[in-house]
């Protein structure tokens, strides 16, 4: 398993992207059965590229015999940051007396 996460993570270091973070997150039992199998390895890379880089990622993820299924999600900058203060969400919020009116965007 080592060697096909490094295999993928030289895919994106050689199209000059930068791979930030990995989790394996172990075998798992899959929501439905693939190809014949009910558990599959999980591994989430996450990493910053052109979108060459991408389409040479999913490129060579298809063209893996042990890859049932692959999913790439383009993430914002700001989903991505964490925020600076965690502590107090409520004290960024403006109050009514302001005049001022924030609204949320809906998932």
């Amino acid at each position: 398993m080592k060697e096909i996460i490094d295999k993928f993570k030289k895919v994106v270091e050689a199209q000059e992207g930068v791979v930030s973070q990995i989790d394996e997150w172990g075998l798992r039992d899959l929501a439905y059965r693939i190809d014949k199998q009910a558990k599959g390895i999980y591994t989430l890379m996450q990493y910053r590229s052109s979108v060459r880089a991408v389409e040479e990622l999913e490129r060579n993820l298809k063209l893996t015999d042990g890859v049932l299924r692959y999913l790439t999600v383009r993430a914002e900058e700001q989903a991505t940051a964490e925020p600076a203060d965690k502590s107090h969400p409520e004290e960024h919020k403006a109050s009514p007396e302001e005049g001022a009116v924030k609204s949320e965007p809906r998932p």
